[in-house]
């Protein structure tokens, strides 16, 4: 059997959307990152878990939102 190969793709598609998760996921390393080095600098202790419920917290609440702005835009 032989393919028909047509040139190069001349369809107007739009960019794919910047993932979500991968966004979330950066976010989360740099506030982790930037607590643990104000800890060290300035010399301050904060409660761990209480600062990790806070970041899945809040990576929760940005990943439903992104989901709805993306459901949005697919109408």
């Amino acid at each position: 059997m032989s393919q028909h190969v047509t040139g190069p793709n001349t369809h107007n598609d739009p960019a794919p959307a910047f993932p979500a998760g991968t966004l979330v996921f950066g976010l989360i390393l740099l506030v982790v990152g930037i607590a643990l080095l104000a800890g060290l600098l300035l010399n301050f202790a904060f409660s761990t878990p209480l600062l990790f419920i806070g970041l899945i917290g809040g990576a929760g609440a940005i990943l439903i939102i992104a989901g709805i702005i993306a459901a949005r835009r697919a109408r």
